[in-house]
């Protein structure tokens, strides 16, 4: 489906740039989403231009792996592969009777110098299938059945997970000129019909900055047990008790600086999560901080810059890593062959 994406890009980014016009700057892409539980956003242009290139610095290996997947992207594909400059996801999460996990159910809208009735185009030639096609509300809605990996559990005795090929129906739509959504049907559908919003908490707590590569917030969900076991614990109860989750990733001058947020349903709940971390970062400390091993004093040394805070619902954590340490963490990143 992605390659698919990429191939539209390439065909009909310089046509985009001619003959489409930029969106309402008032409207966000976060405003188009239909209610989420979860919403993700990205800046695409700082990630690969800025973001990316830091990372790799630290790492020849991989960044010449990257630079050859991206000059094998632009020779067979086209230099305009990437214009993408934006992207939102909004996940809905469906609770099911019984055991079963919850229904993740995903829907992107991407933005970008492209022509989205190409790019559309392009995506539904994928289809093992020919694709269907609805109205709603004078949008033409695409449902095609795409082909992506499925990876099951590994079972006993056995040395690696197994993945087979399934088909799962995903919809795409032109929002706009050069506007795309796709996902899961009902999200798609959800979102052209645009009868529900993001959550203004939801949205509140979306980090928004110029140095902001990636940010997410979400609400904690009915389920939750079936997705991350809880059990009966200190770790279990400030869980459950959970409200909203948000965090955000910056690139700035000296490297990155990664954030996070938890708000309990009061203030006693805070109290105790933020003790609890508290608490974790004291036995990170006393574990490597006195360890004469380099990468074991380089891990012992960002625990203890983790600053954490409390204060009335809400605990925040937030940790600033240098360009060095990013180099030296990157460093010990392998290639598995």
């Amino acid at each position: 489906m992605f390659a698919a994406l990429l191939s539209a890009l390439a065909l009909s980014g310089l046509a985009a740039a001619q003959t489409t016009e930029p969106a309402s700057a008032s409207q966000s892409l976060v405003d188009l989403l239909p209610a989420s539980n979860a919403v993700v956003s990205i800046d695409v242009q700082k990630g690969l231009n800025d973001a990316l290139p830091k990372l790799l610095v630290g790492n020849p290996q991989i960044e010449a792996e990257v630079d050859q997947g991206l000059a094998e992207i632009s020779s067979k594909i086209g230099p305009d592969a990437l214009k993408f400059s934006d992207v939102v996801v909004g996940v809905g999460v469906q609770e099911v009777a019984g055991p079963a996990a919850p229904k993740v159910l995903p829907v992107f809208i991407a933005r970008g110098d492209v022509s989205a009735a190409q790019v559309v185009a392009k995506a539904t030639e994928a289809s093992k299938t020919p694709c269907t096609e609805r109205v709603v509300s004078g949008k033409t809605i695409y449902v095609c059945q795409m082909e992506v990996s499925s990876v099951k559990q590994k079972a006993k005795g056995a040395s690696v997970s197994s993945a087979t090929k399934i088909l799962k129906e995903t919809a795409f739509v032109a929002l706009d000129a050069n506007t795309v959504a796709f996902g899961a049907v009902s999200r798609v559908l959800d979102t052209v019909e645009h009868r529900s919003v993001v959550n203004p908490a939801i949205k509140g707590l979306l980090k928004d900055s110029p140095t902001t590569v990636a940010a997410f917030a979400m609400e904690n969900v009915n389920g939750l047990e079936k997705l991350v076991p809880l059990e009966n614990d200190d770790v279990g109860n400030a869980l459950k008790n959970l409200r909203y989750m948000a965090g955000s990733a910056d690139s700035v001058a000296d490297g990155f600086v990664f954030s996070g947020l938890f708000r309990s349903a009061d203030a006693a709940s805070s109290k105790e999560l933020g003790s609890l971390l508290s608490g974790l970062q004291a036995i990170g400390k006393a574990f490597l901080g006195n360890s004469n091993r380099a990468d074991q004093k380089l891990y012992g040394r960002l625990i203890n810059n983790v600053k954490i805070a409390q204060a009335d619902n809400d605990v925040t954590l937030s940790i600033a890593i240098p360009q060095a340490d990013v180099n030296a963490l990157m460093a010990e990143v392998k290639i598995a062959k």
